[in-house]
């Protein structure tokens, strides 16, 4: 499971793009100090002839994903809490063994599978700069774009 940035960058500029921005960011923040130019150069080349329309509706995808990927992350606690809740719930009616076990497995299983996506989607530094560098770039075409306007 990716995270929701590393979908986005993919779908959006594709998935060699990604991996490019990806091992130039990597470096970048080996040598302690982000330097985004190149990444930012690279994407404002790949969308930089693109019309306003287009690069308006990339802009609701971001601002779409980024709510998506904060709804994960706030979420999670009361995910946390409710599963605590049911799992004592279980424990506490008197419910044949088996059948509270096997629900406290498959929530079991749910609640994994929700901890691993907030985990990849709380902790994806490198996809979260990327996806800056993605967003200025937009808001720089679209600055661009309404300066022609006039």
């Amino acid at each position: 499971m990716a995270s929701i940035f590393k979908k986005l960058i993919s779908k959006e500029l594709g998935e060699k793009n990604y991996n490019k921005y990806f091992f130039v960011c990597q470096k970048s923040l080996q040598n302690k100090v982000f330097d985004g130019r190149e990444i930012y150069n690279d994407i404002y080349e790949h969308l930089k002839n693109k019309d306003r329309i287009t690069i308006r509706k990339m802009e609701e995808r971001l601002n779409d994903n980024m709510f998506l990927a904060m709804r994960v992350c706030k979420t999670y606690f009361s995910s946390f809490l409710f599963f605590i809740g049911a799992v004592f719930y279980l424990l506490t009616k008197d419910i044949d063994p088996f059948i509270t076990f096997l629900s406290i497995v498959l929530m079991s299983f749910c609640f994994i599978a929700k901890t691993y996506q907030f985990i990849v989607n709380k902790y994806c530094f490198i996809d979260a700069q990327i996806v800056l560098v993605y967003k200025t770039v937009l808001d720089r075409i679209l600055l661009i774009n309404e300066r022609e306007q006039f």
